[in-house]
């Protein structure tokens, strides 16, 4: 399809940016963490910071419509520029809401399966931990999600580390110790991650494949979809989740 309508010309360079809130009874879930994930990445990315106040208006009033599901805040710099110079100016700010997607309570309740990817990510520690725009990485991997027929896929780093699934966080159980990737060289530190782990102390690792071929329990995590058991990773059928379960019922 040909449109001649213009666009946002930063996001063309993945120049922005973004989070996305749970909602529930019309109000956003965890909204501080969420609002200092955007402080950090306006502060890393050198953008302006939009006007916070006036933004946690539009955050509310966005959950407020949606009543249950999830808001969007994507952030981009500043219109205009030559080519990828940047000009300066106010960030540019845009709120939706959504609603959840319809597979989320089902995972929640009967776990998923899980397979490893084709796909991998580079290392980027300058970019590392931070949810910008650039997801040409994630699209590929979902592209070949599709083809491998599994619920979420594991991908790996350049190195054969562990570093998440396609849309989530990961961790897993090796007995009652508790693990978690190292994403300071690429990934997206989430925001339910760190609620996971503020719950429960876990081992950031820079880990194999064979730590999940060897784990006694895998789990999944986003702020939308909260914890979500893993059942099978490959051809392996795992235990029943019984740690994750217990967490995730302390995390409520």
């Amino acid at each position: 399809m040909l449109s001649l309508e213009s666009y946002p010309d930063r996001l063309q360079y993945g120049d922005g940016h973004f989070t996305t809130l749970a909602v529930r009874g019309g109000a956003p879930q965890n909204w501080p963490a969420h609002r200092s994930r955007l402080e950090e990445a306006c502060a890393r990315l050198a953008m302006s910071p939009p006007d916070w106040q006036s933004l946690e208006d539009a955050v509310m009033k966005a959950a407020a419509q949606r009543g249950q599901g999830g808001v969007k805040v994507l952030v981009a710099r500043a219109a205009g520029g030559r080519g990828y110079r940047p000009a300066e100016g106010p960030s540019q700010v845009w709120v939706s809401h959504f609603a959840e997607p319809a597979h989320y309570p089902l995972w929640r309740s009967q776990g998923i399966s899980l397979a490893l990817l084709p796909v991998t990510l580079g290392t980027s520690p300058m970019l590392a931990g931070l949810k910008h725009c650039s997801r040409l990485e994630q699209v590929l991997a979902a592209e070949a999600l599709a083809r491998v027929g599994s619920d979420e896929g594991v991908l790996l780093d350049d190195d054969g580390f562990v570093v998440s699934a396609v849309s989530a966080n990961l961790f897993w159980f090796k007995g009652a110790v508790l693990h978690t990737p190292n994403l300071a060289r690429s990934g997206v530190s989430g925001t339910q991650r760190a609620l996971v782990m503020a719950a429960q102390p876990a081992q950031v690792v820079q880990a194999p494949l064979a730590a999940l071929d060897e784990a006694d329990e895998i789990f999944l995590c986003n702020a939308l979809m909260g914890v979500v058991p893993v059942h099978t990773f490959g051809t392996r059928r795992l235990a029943a989740p019984r740690l994750t379960l217990q967490l995730r019922d302390t995390l409520g």
